[in-house]
């Protein structure tokens, strides 16, 4: 009898767990798209799929609905869709956080925090969603892996360790090419060290990046190294860069000390898109 009313038991608590999973859930930015997708699931709805299809490398379920821009998310279409959970980053959440939580529960990430590690922010982020959606097995499964390609990519690197190298990306407009430099406090950075390199830029920026002239290129010296990394698209921005008489007399690019990583590779994404930044990474330095 006691064995009984205790399977019972179990068996009505069985369904409230599962109730308790989001399963139903809204996007405002694109990291929560790419980490639900390897969580083995995708968001009914997600804000600017254009730009995801651009900057992440990782592939997107299909069906999704845009629910408008990052900035500024149409709450009539994220209502809509009856989300049971809306995701949105701490930055875009000012604005509109007493309204979608009218909808919805709301989880907020943090993935630029004031002090401590961006990385270790990402990895905190992730394993809320992971929990968030009832999938925290999983969660533990991808950070795993995540902690494997780190290991693997800096055995690799083993031969350039305590190198410095700065990580480099298009910014400005065509008419005003800038470059955009990660500082020492970003998710990006902070790979470049558990690579067992060394930062190659200095300074601190809330998101991790400062926006620079060409000529500030010059800080970084003949030893050194730069990564550039953006979507194929950028090409020809970057080439307007790179054809310059004043980046060419820069004593890093003198000296043959840039490398450009292969594909798109999203700088700002979860698990997902740090492996690939750190294999690409190893790739490039190691060619």
């Amino acid at each position: 009898m006691k064995t009984f009313l205790l399977a019972l038991c179990l068996a009505l608590l069985l369904p409230a767990t599962a109730e308790a999973a989001a399963k139903r859930v809204v996007a405002i930015e694109w990291d929560t798209v790419e980490n639900l997708h390897m969580l083995g699931m995708a968001p009914v709805g997600a804000a600017d799929m254009k730009g995801y299809d651009t900057w992440v490398a990782a592939p997107r379920p299909k069906g999704m609905t845009d629910v408008g821009s990052r900035q500024s998310p149409s709450l009539e279409r994220i209502a809509a869709l009856r989300p049971d959970l809306i995701v949105v980053p701490d930055y875009r959440s000012t604005k509109n956080l007493a309204q979608l939580k009218k909808i919805a529960p709301v989880l907020v990430t943090h993935p630029y925090p004031a002090s401590g590690s961006q990385l270790s922010g990402m990895v905190s982020d992730f394993r809320r969603l992971a929990a968030a959606v009832g999938r925290k097995e999983r969660g533990e499964r991808v950070l795993q892996e995540l902690s494997n390609t780190l290991a693997r990519a800096k055995a690799k690197l083993r031969s350039r360790a305590g190198q410095r190298v700065a990580i480099a990306t298009p910014g400005g407009t065509s008419s005003a090419p800038a470059i955009r430099m990660f500082t020492p406090n970003s998710q990006t950075a902070d790979v470049v060290r558990r690579l067992g390199l060394k930062d190659g830029w200095s300074g601190t920026a809330r998101y991790g990046f400062s926006t620079v002239g060409l000529e500030a290129l010059s800080r970084v010296s003949s030893s050194g190294w730069i990564a550039f990394v953006y979507p194929p698209q950028f090409q020809r921005q970057v080439s307007g860069i790179t054809k310059t008489s004043a980046y060419k007399r820069l004593p890093v690019v003198k000296a043959n000390h840039v490398r450009t990583l292969s594909g798109t590779t999203w700088l700002f994404g979860g698990p997902r898109s740090t492996m690939l930044f750190a294999d690409r990474l190893a790739a490039s330095l190691t060619k």
